[in-house]
């Protein structure tokens, strides 16, 4: 089998499961930051904006109807990232970071908004319905479905008390809402889960006035 023998076997596959051919995704560059054409795949319904990156073995898969909308400046990766939207809508705002380390949304009929500047890192899974405000963050290996994490700044923020909501740590957390600088740790203790100030873990960080 020659090249392109090859290469049109493989957009075949890629067609039978609901995916764009490899020259359609690597066509999105430059305005799209495609960094592997060969290890992205791409379904009917994904907008992406200019400035959008890319990682590879990022996935973005839509089924009966639904969308997804990727912001400009957003990174998707390092790390494998998948988003899957069955009948509903993922949003993913401007600048947001889904990545490093693996990072999956679920949108089953449920939608999932994440905000701008919103970061999501390190083996979590979001699963609708969910909101995840402006600069609002999900780290480490958390579940999280119900959700609403407040807007607020990013994790440059200097001042934690003004930073967007947090869900951080291991295990389920559902039906949670977390305030501006408030976080939520799963996993970390028995019982129900507690919304704490951010500051908490950060106690030596500067204050600003609200």
């Amino acid at each position: 089998m020659d090249i392109d023998q090859s290469q049109r076997a493989l957009d075949d596959v890629r067609a039978a499961a609901g995916f764009l051919p490899v020259h359609e995704v690597a066509a999105l560059a430059p305005e799209v930051h495609v960094l592997d054409p060969g290890s992205v795949l791409i379904g009917p319904g994904v907008s992406l904006l200019p400035g959008a990156v890319l990682y590879p073995t990022t996935t973005l898969q839509t089924r009966d109807g639904g969308s997804i909308t990727v912001g400009a400046g957003a990174r998707l990766g390092p790390g494998p990232v998948t988003v899957v939207a069955t009948g509903a809508v993922v949003r993913i705002g401007d600048q947001a970071e889904l990545g490093p380390g693996a990072v999956t949304v679920v949108a089953n009929g449920f939608d999932v908004s994440i905000g701008r500047r919103a970061r999501l890192t390190g083996g979590c899974l979001v699963e609708g319905p969910a909101s995840i405000g402006t600069g609002a963050q999900v780290l480490g290996a958390v579940s999280v479905r119900s959700v609403d994490l407040a807007d607020g700044g990013d994790h440059h923020e200097s001042d934690p008390d003004h930073r967007g909501g947090v869900v951080k740590g291991v295990g389920p957390v559902r039906g949670e809402h977390v305030g501006v600088g408030e976080v939520v740790v799963g996993g970390a203790r028995s019982g129900p889960l507690v919304v704490e100030r951010q500051r908490t873990y950060h106690p030596e960080a500067p204050r600003r006035p609200r």
